[in-house]
């Protein structure tokens, strides 16, 4: 198993240490007051095929719900393409598996939303070759209070992608930080 390397301060690293490093923090992003979409711009490059989405202490304020995401060009969002599918577990409903299937919408899931400060919203979503042209695909798997969920969706195009925009399924967004991690290829 390998160990994962412990640097000090002013240590100089080699190339080999540097060129080890699996995830490169690519872009971070506040998340507005009250805003209804956010857009985190210029995050998708040649430079990494796959990407992992974190979202942290986002908090929403329509009850329960959906964060998605829709893919940009410059500031320009994807209109339709993604296919997929979500299954979920909701804890109230006696741990009965549900699914939603989607065809052709506009968005992807990326986490769960709740609309309790003392619970702010947080999940990571991975997606493949968004700046590529060939098909990008999505992953998540999430949990808050009341519902388990997990996902996968592919956008049936080949546009090349360099943005984000994230948004909720009802309601409006406030707070928390949106980062966009490369994997290094």
């Amino acid at each position: 198993m390998a160990t994962p390397p412990t640097f000090t301060v002013g240590q100089v690293l080699t190339a080999a240490q540097m060129n080890a490093v699996g995830l490169w923090l690519v872009k971070t992003q506040t998340v507005g007051t009250g805003v209804t979409s956010q857009n985190v711009t210029s995050c998708f490059s040649s430079d990494f095929d796959n990407y992992l989405i974190s979202i942290s202490d986002v908090n929403g304020s329509a009850g329960g719900g959906v964060i998605y995401g829709k893919l940009l060009v410059g500031t320009t969002p994807q209109t339709n393409g993604w296919y997929g599918n979500t299954f979920f577990i909701a804890a109230g409903a006696g741990g009965a598996l549900s699914n939603a299937p989607t065809t052709n919408q506009s968005t992807f899931e990326i986490c769960c939303l709740t609309n309790t400060t003392n619970h702010r919203n947080s999940g990571v979503c991975q997606i493949q070759s968004p700046n590529l042209p060939r098909q990008t695909r999505s992953q998540y798997t999430n949990a808050d209070d009341y519902y388990y969920r997990t996902g996968g969706f592919h956008l049936s195009n080949t546009t090349q992608y360099d943005g984000l925009q994230i948004l909720p399924s009802s309601g409006t967004l406030t707070g928390g930080t949106i980062r966009i991690y490369g994997y290094r290829n």
